[in-house]
């Protein structure tokens, strides 16, 4: 006469050192996707491209690549402030016309898509760490 297996519980055929390695999996999984959602909660924070929003006067930071920039608007005075925007020119498409005759010009940044053009005309930022008047330093 055959045996009938208990139902649920341990099944003999897996030994402690299976059941401890499939536990350890499972748990990786869990803090893997544990980790997918947060990141895909909680993100890299502040990745837009502010370049559209820079008005002549304001400072930034390329907290992208050279040939893919993408500003992030600082205070002048922020020690990450690097460039200083002498003009914005939202009817320009050609960067090396646009800041011709604006005095100072170091750089510039042009940009298009989604139906918006514009040339950023830039300058090393003087103001770069430095505090503003009327701010007093504390010890």
């Amino acid at each position: 006469m055959s045996e009938i297996p208990p139902l649920g519980g341990l099944n003999a055929s897996y030994t402690p050192a299976q059941i401890r390695r499939n536990r350890l999996v499972f748990l990786c999984l869990i803090l893997v996707l544990t980790g997918m959602v947060a990141f895909w909660a909680l993100g890299p924070y502040e990745t837009k491209d502010q370049s559209p929003t820079l008005k002549a006067g304001d400072c930034f930071q390329n907290t992208g690549t050279d040939k893919e920039a993408k500003a992030k608007k600082l205070d002048c005075t922020d020690p990450h402030a690097d460039y200083k925007v002498l003009k914005m020119d939202e009817n320009a498409v050609v960067d090396t016309l646009a800041c011709s005759d604006v005095p100072g010009t170091t750089g510039s940044l042009t940009q298009s898509g989604s139906g918006k053009w514009f040339v950023v005309c830039f300058k090393g930022n003087d103001e770069k760490g430095k505090e503003q008047p009327g701010t007093a330093r504390s010890r």
